[in-house]
Protein backbone atom coordinates (compact mmCIF):
# COMPACT_ATOMS: atom_id res chain seq x y z
CA UNK A 1 0.00 0.00 0.00
CA UNK A 2 2.83 2.37 0.93
CA UNK A 3 4.57 1.72 -2.40
CA UNK A 4 1.36 2.35 -4.38
CA UNK A 5 0.84 5.65 -2.55
CA UNK A 6 4.43 6.63 -3.29
CA UNK A 7 4.00 5.89 -7.01
CA UNK A 8 0.74 7.83 -7.13
CA UNK A 9 2.45 10.72 -5.40
CA UNK A 10 5.28 10.58 -7.90
CA UNK A 11 2.74 10.64 -10.73
CA UNK A 12 1.20 13.84 -9.40
CA UNK A 13 4.66 15.21 -8.71
CA UNK A 14 5.79 14.62 -12.30
CA UNK A 15 2.92 16.64 -13.72
CA UNK A 16 3.15 19.64 -11.44
CA UNK A 17 6.35 20.12 -9.47
CA UNK A 18 9.08 22.58 -10.13
CA UNK A 19 11.67 19.80 -10.09
CA UNK A 20 10.02 18.19 -13.10
CA UNK A 21 10.92 21.38 -14.94
CA UNK A 22 14.59 21.18 -13.92
CA UNK A 23 17.22 21.05 -16.69
CA UNK A 24 18.50 17.65 -17.72
CA UNK A 25 21.53 16.38 -15.83
CA UNK A 26 24.80 16.35 -17.80
CA UNK A 27 24.64 13.85 -20.63
CA UNK A 28 20.98 13.01 -20.08
CA UNK A 29 19.38 15.09 -22.84
CA UNK A 30 17.40 13.23 -25.47
CA UNK A 31 15.22 13.95 -28.47
CA UNK A 32 11.65 12.71 -28.39
CA UNK A 33 10.92 9.90 -30.86
CA UNK A 34 9.52 11.17 -34.16
CA UNK A 35 5.86 12.09 -33.93
CA UNK A 36 5.61 12.33 -30.16
CA UNK A 37 3.40 15.18 -28.95
CA UNK A 38 5.16 17.78 -26.75
CA UNK A 39 5.96 16.48 -23.25
CA UNK A 40 6.10 18.64 -20.15
CA UNK A 41 9.13 18.41 -17.94
CA UNK A 42 11.91 19.65 -20.19
CA UNK A 43 12.13 23.28 -19.17
CA UNK A 44 14.83 25.08 -17.24
CA UNK A 45 15.04 26.40 -13.70
CA UNK A 46 17.63 27.57 -11.26
CA UNK A 47 18.84 25.93 -8.04
CA UNK A 48 17.53 22.41 -7.50
CA UNK A 49 14.37 22.28 -5.38
CA UNK A 50 14.19 20.17 -2.23
CA UNK A 51 12.89 16.70 -2.92
CA UNK A 52 9.85 15.62 -0.92
CA UNK A 53 10.83 13.63 2.13
CA UNK A 54 14.56 13.15 1.52
CA UNK A 55 17.63 15.20 0.69
CA UNK A 56 17.95 17.87 -1.97
CA UNK A 57 19.12 17.83 -5.56
CA UNK A 58 22.00 20.29 -5.81
CA UNK A 59 23.07 22.01 -8.98
CA UNK A 60 26.47 21.16 -10.45
CA UNK A 61 28.60 23.86 -12.06
CA UNK A 62 30.80 24.06 -15.15
CA UNK A 63 31.76 27.61 -16.19
CA UNK A 64 34.79 29.63 -17.32
CA UNK A 65 36.33 31.47 -14.33
CA UNK A 66 38.41 34.63 -14.34
CA UNK A 67 39.71 33.56 -10.92
CA UNK A 68 41.73 30.77 -12.58
CA UNK A 69 44.68 31.19 -14.95
CA UNK A 70 44.43 30.03 -18.55
CA UNK A 71 44.98 26.29 -18.94
CA UNK A 72 43.79 25.47 -15.39
CA UNK A 73 40.80 23.26 -14.53
CA UNK A 74 39.67 23.24 -10.90
CA UNK A 75 36.81 21.07 -9.62
CA UNK A 76 35.05 21.20 -6.27
CA UNK A 77 33.78 17.75 -5.20
CA UNK A 78 30.94 17.96 -2.66
CA UNK A 79 28.60 15.50 -0.96
CA UNK A 80 24.78 15.53 -1.03
CA UNK A 81 24.73 18.25 1.67
CA UNK A 82 27.15 20.46 -0.24
CA UNK A 83 30.12 19.71 2.05
CA UNK A 84 33.61 19.06 0.58
CA UNK A 85 34.50 15.40 -0.09
CA UNK A 86 38.20 14.63 0.43
CA UNK A 87 39.92 11.56 -1.01
CA UNK A 88 37.77 11.33 -4.15
CA UNK A 89 39.60 10.28 -7.35
CA UNK A 90 38.64 12.52 -10.27
CA UNK A 91 39.37 11.37 -13.84
CA UNK A 92 39.77 13.95 -16.59
CA UNK A 93 39.15 12.74 -20.15
CA UNK A 94 41.04 14.74 -22.79
CA UNK A 95 39.88 14.45 -26.42
CA UNK A 96 42.08 15.96 -29.13
CA UNK A 97 40.39 16.39 -32.50
CA UNK A 98 42.41 16.53 -35.73
CA UNK A 99 41.23 16.12 -39.31
CA UNK A 100 44.68 15.09 -40.56
CA UNK A 101 45.74 12.86 -37.66
CA UNK A 102 42.36 11.68 -36.35
CA UNK A 103 41.03 11.91 -32.80
CA UNK A 104 43.18 11.01 -29.80
CA UNK A 105 42.03 10.43 -26.23
CA UNK A 106 44.00 10.45 -22.98
CA UNK A 107 43.17 10.51 -19.28
CA UNK A 108 44.55 12.30 -16.23
CA UNK A 109 43.70 11.65 -12.58
CA UNK A 110 43.83 13.65 -9.36
CA UNK A 111 42.59 13.10 -5.78
CA UNK A 112 40.59 15.72 -3.91
CA UNK A 113 42.22 17.28 -0.85
CA UNK A 114 40.72 18.20 2.50
CA UNK A 115 38.87 21.07 0.82
CA UNK A 116 37.33 18.68 -1.76
CA UNK A 117 39.21 20.31 -4.66
CA UNK A 118 41.15 18.79 -7.57
CA UNK A 119 43.27 20.84 -9.94
CA UNK A 120 44.73 20.20 -13.40
CA UNK A 121 47.28 22.69 -14.77
CA UNK A 122 48.96 23.28 -18.12
CA UNK A 123 45.97 22.04 -20.12
CA UNK A 124 45.60 22.91 -23.82
CA UNK A 125 43.22 25.73 -24.66
CA UNK A 126 41.11 26.23 -27.79
CA UNK A 127 38.29 24.46 -29.60
CA UNK A 128 40.34 21.47 -30.81
CA UNK A 129 40.61 19.91 -27.34
CA UNK A 130 37.60 19.06 -25.16
CA UNK A 131 37.43 17.81 -21.57
CA UNK A 132 35.06 15.86 -19.30
CA UNK A 133 35.50 15.18 -15.59
CA UNK A 134 34.12 12.06 -13.88
CA UNK A 135 34.07 10.86 -10.27
CA UNK A 136 33.08 7.33 -9.24
CA UNK A 137 31.45 6.27 -6.00
CA UNK A 138 30.71 2.58 -5.62
CA UNK A 139 28.80 1.61 -8.82
CA UNK A 140 27.78 5.18 -9.69
CA UNK A 141 29.58 7.59 -12.00
CA UNK A 142 29.09 11.35 -11.75
CA UNK A 143 30.24 13.44 -14.70
CA UNK A 144 30.46 17.01 -15.90
CA UNK A 145 29.23 18.04 -19.30
CA UNK A 146 32.01 18.27 -21.95
CA UNK A 147 33.78 21.64 -22.22
CA UNK A 148 36.66 23.43 -23.91
CA UNK A 149 39.08 25.92 -22.36
CA UNK A 150 39.18 29.58 -23.25
CA UNK A 151 42.50 31.12 -24.25
CA UNK A 152 42.46 33.75 -21.47
CA UNK A 153 40.93 32.14 -18.34
CA UNK A 154 40.46 28.75 -16.67
CA UNK A 155 37.43 26.53 -15.97
CA UNK A 156 35.68 26.02 -12.60
CA UNK A 157 33.57 22.93 -11.93
CA UNK A 158 31.34 21.81 -9.06
CA UNK A 159 30.36 18.13 -8.88
CA UNK A 160 28.06 16.58 -6.26
CA UNK A 161 28.35 12.93 -5.22
CA UNK A 162 25.42 11.14 -3.59
CA UNK A 163 24.85 7.87 -1.69
CA UNK A 164 24.19 4.93 -4.02
CA UNK A 165 21.68 2.07 -4.09
CA UNK A 166 20.88 -0.67 -6.58
CA UNK A 167 17.40 -1.14 -5.12
CA UNK A 168 14.87 1.23 -6.63
CA UNK A 169 12.73 0.88 -3.51
CA UNK A 170 15.45 2.70 -1.56
CA UNK A 171 15.51 5.65 -3.98
CA UNK A 172 12.75 8.14 -4.74
CA UNK A 173 12.56 7.37 -8.44
CA UNK A 174 9.48 7.63 -10.66
CA UNK A 175 9.07 7.31 -14.41
CA UNK A 176 7.01 8.38 -17.37
CA UNK A 177 6.84 5.97 -20.29
CA UNK A 178 6.11 6.90 -23.90
CA UNK A 179 5.62 4.18 -26.54
CA UNK A 180 5.14 4.81 -30.26
CA UNK A 181 4.11 1.98 -32.62
CA UNK A 182 4.41 2.46 -36.37
CA UNK A 183 3.13 -0.26 -38.72
CA UNK A 184 5.50 -0.74 -41.66
CA UNK A 185 5.65 -3.13 -44.62
CA UNK A 186 7.06 -6.15 -42.83
CA UNK A 187 7.53 -4.96 -39.22
CA UNK A 188 6.08 -2.86 -36.44
CA UNK A 189 8.57 -0.15 -35.52
CA UNK A 190 8.62 0.66 -31.78
CA UNK A 191 10.13 3.83 -30.33
CA UNK A 192 10.29 3.96 -26.54
CA UNK A 193 11.18 6.80 -24.17
CA UNK A 194 11.55 6.39 -20.40
CA UNK A 195 11.71 9.79 -18.69
CA UNK A 196 13.17 8.99 -15.27
CA UNK A 197 12.91 11.40 -12.33
CA UNK A 198 14.98 11.01 -9.17
CA UNK A 199 13.37 13.34 -6.63
CA UNK A 200 15.45 12.30 -3.61
CA UNK A 201 19.03 12.47 -2.41
CA UNK A 202 20.08 8.88 -3.21
CA UNK A 203 21.45 7.80 -6.60
CA UNK A 204 19.89 4.75 -8.22
CA UNK A 205 22.08 2.36 -10.25
CA UNK A 206 19.86 -0.43 -11.69
CA UNK A 207 20.83 -3.90 -10.56
CA UNK A 208 20.02 -6.55 -13.21
CA UNK A 209 16.94 -4.72 -14.53
CA UNK A 210 15.84 -6.26 -17.87
CA UNK A 211 12.59 -5.12 -19.50
CA UNK A 212 10.78 -7.82 -21.49
CA UNK A 213 10.03 -6.77 -25.08
CA UNK A 214 7.34 -8.21 -27.42
CA UNK A 215 7.92 -11.72 -28.70
CA UNK A 216 10.11 -11.88 -31.79
CA UNK A 217 11.68 -8.44 -31.29
CA UNK A 218 14.75 -7.56 -33.34
CA UNK A 219 16.78 -4.61 -34.62
CA UNK A 220 17.36 -3.03 -31.20
CA UNK A 221 19.04 0.37 -31.30
CA UNK A 222 19.49 2.83 -28.43
CA UNK A 223 19.89 6.56 -28.79
CA UNK A 224 23.38 7.68 -27.83
CA UNK A 225 23.90 10.12 -24.97
CA UNK A 226 26.88 11.87 -23.41
CA UNK A 227 26.11 10.26 -20.05
CA UNK A 228 26.06 6.63 -19.07
CA UNK A 229 22.27 6.28 -18.72
CA UNK A 230 21.16 3.96 -21.50
CA UNK A 231 19.44 0.74 -22.54
CA UNK A 232 21.20 -2.19 -24.23
CA UNK A 233 19.89 -5.39 -25.82
CA UNK A 234 20.16 -8.35 -23.46
CA UNK A 235 20.31 -11.53 -25.57
CA UNK A 236 16.75 -12.54 -26.37
CA UNK A 237 15.42 -11.32 -22.99
CA UNK A 238 14.80 -7.66 -23.79
CA UNK A 239 16.30 -4.27 -22.89
CA UNK A 240 18.65 -3.88 -19.93
CA UNK A 241 18.59 -0.50 -18.17
CA UNK A 242 22.08 0.74 -17.23
CA UNK A 243 23.69 3.87 -15.84
CA UNK A 244 23.71 6.33 -12.96
CA UNK A 245 20.37 7.95 -12.12
CA UNK A 246 21.26 10.70 -9.68
CA UNK A 247 18.90 13.43 -8.49
CA UNK A 248 17.23 15.13 -11.45
CA UNK A 249 15.82 14.02 -14.79
CA UNK A 250 17.22 11.40 -17.18
CA UNK A 251 15.92 10.19 -20.56
CA UNK A 252 16.48 6.73 -22.03
CA UNK A 253 15.41 6.27 -25.66
CA UNK A 254 15.56 3.16 -27.81
CA UNK A 255 13.82 1.50 -30.74
CA UNK A 256 13.23 -2.02 -31.95
CA UNK A 257 11.10 -3.94 -34.45
CA UNK A 258 8.56 -6.75 -34.25
CA UNK A 259 7.67 -8.86 -37.35
CA UNK A 260 4.38 -7.91 -39.02
CA UNK A 261 2.30 -11.05 -39.71
CA UNK A 262 0.00 -9.05 -42.04
CA UNK A 263 -3.08 -9.84 -39.97
CA UNK A 264 -5.91 -7.34 -39.58
CA UNK A 265 -5.64 -7.58 -35.77
CA UNK A 266 -2.36 -7.92 -33.86
CA UNK A 267 -1.70 -8.10 -30.09
CA UNK A 268 1.67 -6.99 -28.72
CA UNK A 269 2.84 -7.45 -25.13
CA UNK A 270 5.74 -5.67 -23.43
CA UNK A 271 6.81 -5.11 -19.83
CA UNK A 272 7.38 -1.81 -18.04
CA UNK A 273 10.24 -0.95 -15.69
CA UNK A 274 9.38 -0.46 -12.01
CA UNK A 275 7.91 2.75 -10.61
CA UNK A 276 6.20 3.88 -13.83
CA UNK A 277 3.57 6.39 -12.70
CA UNK A 278 2.38 7.53 -16.14
CA UNK A 279 2.20 5.87 -19.57
CA UNK A 280 1.32 7.20 -23.00
CA UNK A 281 0.91 4.90 -26.01
CA UNK A 282 0.69 6.16 -29.58
CA UNK A 283 0.21 4.39 -32.90
CA UNK A 284 0.55 5.75 -36.40
CA UNK A 285 -2.71 4.64 -37.96
CA UNK A 286 -4.20 4.43 -41.43
CA UNK A 287 -7.88 5.24 -41.83
CA UNK A 288 -9.99 2.53 -40.19
CA UNK A 289 -7.28 1.37 -37.78
CA UNK A 290 -7.90 1.16 -34.05
CA UNK A 291 -5.69 1.15 -30.94
CA UNK A 292 -6.63 -0.58 -27.67
CA UNK A 293 -4.42 -0.78 -24.58
CA UNK A 294 -5.55 -2.82 -21.60
CA UNK A 295 -6.56 -0.65 -18.65
CA UNK A 296 -6.52 2.59 -20.64
CA UNK A 297 -9.20 4.86 -22.04
CA UNK A 298 -10.26 4.58 -25.72
CA UNK A 299 -7.60 6.02 -28.02
CA UNK A 300 -8.24 9.52 -29.33
CA UNK A 301 -7.20 10.69 -32.80
CA UNK A 302 -4.35 13.14 -33.23
CA UNK A 303 -2.08 14.31 -36.05
CA UNK A 304 1.69 14.22 -36.42
CA UNK A 305 3.66 17.26 -37.54
CA UNK A 306 3.88 15.78 -41.04
CA UNK A 307 0.09 15.38 -41.18
CA UNK A 308 -0.08 11.63 -40.65
CA UNK A 309 -2.81 10.25 -38.40
CA UNK A 310 -2.08 9.15 -34.83
CA UNK A 311 -4.08 7.33 -32.18
CA UNK A 312 -3.18 8.23 -28.58
CA UNK A 313 -4.12 6.81 -25.20
CA UNK A 314 -2.59 6.82 -21.75
CA UNK A 315 -2.93 6.40 -18.03
CA UNK A 316 -1.68 8.03 -14.85
CA UNK A 317 -1.70 6.22 -11.53
CA UNK A 318 -4.10 7.38 -8.84
CA UNK A 319 -3.76 6.83 -5.08
CA UNK A 320 -4.39 3.21 -4.15
CA UNK A 321 -3.90 1.81 -7.67
CA UNK A 322 -1.42 -1.07 -8.13
CA UNK A 323 1.88 -0.52 -9.91
CA UNK A 324 1.87 -0.60 -13.72
CA UNK A 325 3.87 -3.64 -14.79
CA UNK A 326 3.16 -4.26 -18.48
CA UNK A 327 1.43 -3.06 -21.62
CA UNK A 328 -1.03 -5.11 -23.66
CA UNK A 329 -1.40 -3.33 -27.01
CA UNK A 330 -3.99 -4.36 -29.61
CA UNK A 331 -4.05 -2.91 -33.13
CA UNK A 332 -7.16 -3.50 -35.24
CA UNK A 333 -8.12 -2.78 -38.83
CA UNK A 334 -4.54 -3.07 -40.08
CA UNK A 335 -4.45 -2.89 -43.91
CA UNK A 336 -3.51 -6.27 -45.41
CA UNK A 337 -2.86 -7.33 -49.02
CA UNK A 338 -6.07 -8.66 -50.65
CA UNK A 339 -6.22 -12.19 -52.17
CA UNK A 340 -6.77 -10.76 -55.66
CA UNK A 341 -3.32 -9.18 -55.55
CA UNK A 342 -1.65 -12.49 -54.79
CA UNK A 343 -3.73 -14.17 -57.53
CA UNK A 344 -2.64 -11.44 -59.95
CA UNK A 345 0.97 -11.90 -58.96
CA UNK A 346 0.64 -15.65 -59.54
CA UNK A 347 -0.94 -15.10 -62.95
CA UNK A 348 1.75 -12.56 -63.78
CA UNK A 349 4.56 -14.91 -62.87
CA UNK A 350 2.99 -17.78 -64.83
CA UNK A 351 2.50 -15.63 -67.93
CA UNK A 352 5.97 -14.16 -67.55
CA UNK A 353 7.47 -17.65 -67.39
CA UNK A 354 5.45 -18.71 -70.47
CA UNK A 355 6.53 -15.61 -72.38
CA UNK A 356 10.15 -16.22 -71.49
CA UNK A 357 9.81 -19.87 -72.55
CA UNK A 358 8.37 -18.78 -75.90
CA UNK A 359 11.13 -16.25 -76.43
CA UNK A 360 13.89 -18.72 -75.69
CA UNK A 361 12.49 -21.81 -77.40
CA UNK A 362 11.80 -20.40 -80.86
CA UNK A 363 9.17 -21.60 -83.38
CA UNK A 364 8.37 -24.85 -81.59
CA UNK A 365 7.31 -23.00 -78.46
CA UNK A 366 5.45 -20.43 -80.59
CA UNK A 367 3.30 -23.13 -82.13
CA UNK A 368 2.42 -24.27 -78.60
CA UNK A 369 1.33 -20.72 -77.75
CA UNK A 370 -1.26 -20.83 -80.55
CA UNK A 371 -3.39 -22.95 -78.26
CA UNK A 372 -3.48 -20.30 -75.49
CA UNK A 373 -7.09 -19.06 -75.27
CA UNK A 374 -7.18 -15.31 -76.11
CA UNK A 375 -9.91 -14.72 -73.53
CA UNK A 376 -7.57 -15.98 -70.76
CA UNK A 377 -4.88 -13.54 -71.82
CA UNK A 378 -7.39 -10.66 -71.95
CA UNK A 379 -8.72 -11.62 -68.51
CA UNK A 380 -5.22 -11.74 -67.03
CA UNK A 381 -4.34 -8.38 -68.56
CA UNK A 382 -7.51 -6.77 -67.15
CA UNK A 383 -6.81 -8.27 -63.73
CA UNK A 384 -3.29 -6.86 -63.73
CA UNK A 385 -4.55 -3.40 -64.75
CA UNK A 386 -7.25 -3.47 -62.07
CA UNK A 387 -4.67 -4.41 -59.45
CA UNK A 388 -2.41 -1.58 -60.60
CA UNK A 389 -5.26 0.90 -60.12
CA UNK A 390 -6.07 -0.58 -56.69
CA UNK A 391 -2.41 -0.38 -55.72
CA UNK A 392 -2.24 3.33 -56.57
CA UNK A 393 -5.41 3.99 -54.58
CA UNK A 394 -4.06 2.10 -51.55
CA UNK A 395 -0.82 4.09 -51.59
CA UNK A 396 -2.67 7.40 -51.96
CA UNK A 397 -4.78 6.50 -48.91
CA UNK A 398 -1.62 5.49 -46.98
CA UNK A 399 -2.94 1.95 -46.46
CA UNK A 400 0.38 0.43 -47.54
CA UNK A 401 3.97 1.50 -47.08
CA UNK A 402 6.36 2.78 -49.75
CA UNK A 403 8.39 -0.44 -49.94
CA UNK A 404 5.34 -2.65 -50.51
CA UNK A 405 4.04 -0.16 -53.06
CA UNK A 406 7.25 -0.06 -55.08
CA UNK A 407 7.72 -3.84 -55.02
CA UNK A 408 4.13 -4.61 -56.08
CA UNK A 409 4.14 -1.89 -58.74
CA UNK A 410 7.34 -3.23 -60.30
CA UNK A 411 5.90 -6.77 -60.36
CA UNK A 412 2.64 -5.68 -62.01
CA UNK A 413 4.24 -3.43 -64.63
CA UNK A 414 6.89 -6.03 -65.44
CA UNK A 415 4.17 -8.66 -65.91
CA UNK A 416 2.15 -6.36 -68.18
CA UNK A 417 5.27 -5.60 -70.21
CA UNK A 418 6.05 -9.28 -70.66
CA UNK A 419 2.45 -10.00 -71.59
CA UNK A 420 2.50 -7.34 -74.31
CA UNK A 421 6.00 -8.14 -75.58
CA UNK A 422 6.00 -11.94 -75.60
CA UNK A 423 2.49 -12.91 -76.66
CA UNK A 424 1.25 -10.57 -79.44
CA UNK A 425 2.20 -12.89 -82.33
CA UNK A 426 0.31 -15.96 -81.10
CA UNK A 427 -2.71 -13.81 -80.24
CA UNK A 428 -2.65 -12.19 -83.68
CA UNK A 429 -2.64 -15.64 -85.31
CA UNK A 430 -5.58 -16.67 -83.15
CA UNK A 431 -7.53 -13.61 -84.28
CA UNK A 432 -6.79 -14.32 -87.99
CA UNK A 433 -8.12 -17.88 -87.65
CA UNK A 434 -11.54 -16.65 -86.48
CA UNK A 435 -14.22 -16.80 -89.23
CA UNK A 436 -15.53 -13.45 -90.41
CA UNK A 437 -19.20 -12.71 -89.94
CA UNK A 438 -21.31 -10.62 -92.21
Amino acid sequence: MRRALFLAGVGLFLTGSALAQAPLPPGASAQMPAGHPPVQGAGESGEGAPAPGRGAARTDGNVPSADLPAGVIEAQINDAQGKPLPGMVARLAVLRQSVSEGDAREFKSATSGADGKVRFEGMTTGAKVSYRLTVKRETAEYASSPFTLREDIGQALVLHVYPVTGDIRRAMVGMRSFVMVEPRDDVFQFEVLYRIFNVGGVTWVPDDLVIDLPQGWKGFKAQESMGDTRAVAEGDRGARLLGTYGPGQHDVVFRFQVPNPHDETVSLEMALPPHVAEVQVMAEAAKGMGLEVSGMTPARPSVREDGRRLLVTGRQLKPGEPELKDLSIRLTGIPTPGPARWYAAGVALALGALGLFIGLSGSKAASTADTLPPEDVARAKKLLLDELVALEAARAADRIGPKTYESARRTLIDSLTRLEARLPAPLEKARKKRPRTA
